[in-house]
């Protein structure tokens, strides 16, 4: 009985761009998230004589990175992913069967977490400005 060589080696699939995505959303946005939460700790305990503004924008952000998170789990959900957490930086995930370990350095995570504020922060208006 001979086994075809494809029976042997299965290759390793490889995640689509939109797959990827997702796991860099569903790793990194709950850091953006703890970072805003904490700057918010941080701006109310200052000496800023105007802490209003700063709370508004980041409330607004808050608002706006729940929004996103909450997406990304049900699309992940809906294409049957899971997650297992390692720590923070480092996860195992499963797609369509697949097993795939995604590490993130810190530096790179760092990057990505003050690129999505600041994409976030540049569109904020107050309520009484004109837009």
């Amino acid at each position: 009985m001979f086994i075809q060589w494809e029976q042997v080696i299965r290759m390793p699939q490889i995640l689509t761009e939109e797959e990827e995505k997702l796991i860099e959303a569903f790793i990194l946005l709950p850091l953006a998230k703890r970072t805003l939460e904490r700057d918010q700790r941080a701006i109310r305990a200052s000496l800023l004589k105007f802490k209003e503004p700063y709370l508004f924008a980041t409330d607004q952000m808050l608002l706006q990175i729940s929004s996103c998170l909450a997406q990304v789990k049900r699309e992940a959900g809906r294409k049957k992913m899971r997650f297992y957490k390692q720590n923070d930086l480092s996860y195992t995930v499963f797609v369509r069967g697949w097993r795939f370990e995604k590490n993130y350095h810190p530096q790179i995570a760092a990057e990505w977490v003050k690129n999505r504020i600041t994409s976030f922060f540049l569109p904020l208006r107050l309520p009484f400005e004109d837009r």
